[in-house]
């Protein structure tokens, strides 16, 4: 089958998608997977499309064969971001590491480390808000409300909830905190990557002292005139019932089921990474196919 009227409409049709994709990268029903295949589909008939047509002796044909080839490698653009990383998502990291999406070689984020001067210090201005993305040699800022595009991935910051947790026993021994789901076995910090009842939640467990605390954050309760952040705390037994809950605020130690807690709340960058066309494969498609294009409208009538 030639190249024509249908491969020059399928191959505008798909560089207006990956066109769309490259503008609104976070859209999550571009990244279904319907979306992949039916580029993939249109991409291999545009690529036999545009074979069938290079002994063609028509210049409108050739036009067309140049579009289709054209909207071929904006489709291959939009199948590579439809595999890279899928639906947008939240960045699992804790303060202090690196997160590298996918099969990436050359794109890392960072996320600073906060020392504990800071954490402990009760200044929340203090705590880091921004990471970097490293992009081979080029060291980006990306702080909350701005958006990074790195090879075929897209970061988005938003500020967040933190707290540093300290755990003591009653008898003033140190005891280890612990996060199983956390990005981060070991760290002191909850990023509160979870959403329960509305609120930003987050656990860890205690084991010396066999304890799982379960923590939701709370920006403050406008309607009862509330208006400092807060933490709403349930420690539970290791596989037994709950033991306590009540309320924690900054700095101050709550002492409850053999535990004394002390919450440090502060905000720290919320990264969310998303997949978008190759911006170099896909600009030389929409080149190609609008050139064809032009060119198929002005011969169109040439046999």
């Amino acid at each position: 089958m030639r190249a024509g009227v249908l491969a020059v409409c399928i191959a505008i049709g798909v560089c207006a998608l990956g066109a769309l994709w490259a503008l609104r990268p976070f859209a999550a029903a571009l990244h279904a997977w319907g979306v992949a295949l039916a580029s993939a589909l249109a991409g291999a008939f545009l690529v036999f499309a545009a074979i069938s047509t290079l002994r063609s002796t028509k210049r409108h044909e050739r036009f067309a064969a140049l579009c289709a080839f054209g909207g071929a490698l904006a489709a291959g653009a939009i199948v590579t971001a439809g595999f890279a990383v899928g639906s947008a998502a939240r960045v699992p990291a804790a303060p202090g590491q690196v997160f590298v999406p996918g099969k990436a070689t050359r794109v890392a984020v960072e996320f600073p480390a906060i020392p504990a001067s800071v954490a402990l210090g009760g200044d929340p201005s203090a705590w880091p808000q921004s990471v970097i993305v490293a992009d081979g040699s080029r060291r980006i800022d990306l702080a909350a409300g701005d958006e990074v595009r790195a090879g075929t991935y897209v970061f988005r910051a938003l500020l967040g909830p933190i707290a540093r947790v300290t755990a003591t026993a009653l008898d003033g021994r140190s005891v280890t905190v612990t996060q199983p789901q956390g990005a981060a076995f070991a760290s002191p910090y909850l990023t509160f990557p979870a959403v329960q009842g509305g609120q930003p939640s987050d656990l860890f467990a205690v084991p010396a002292l066999h304890r799982i605390v379960r923590v939701a954050y709370y920006a403050g309760l406008p309607a009862h005139r509330i208006d400092i952040p807060f933490v709403l705390v349930q420690i539970d037994e290791e596989n037994g019932g709950t033991l306590y809950q009540g309320v924690a605020v900054s700095g101050r130690p709550i002492r409850r089921a053999n535990l004394e807690l002390e919450f440090f709340l502060g905000s720290y960058p919320v990264v969310f990474v998303a997949s978008a066309p190759p911006l170099l494969p896909l600009l030389l498609g929409v080149a190609a196919t609008a050139v064809g294009l032009v060119g198929f409208l002005l011969t169109g009538g040439e046999s």
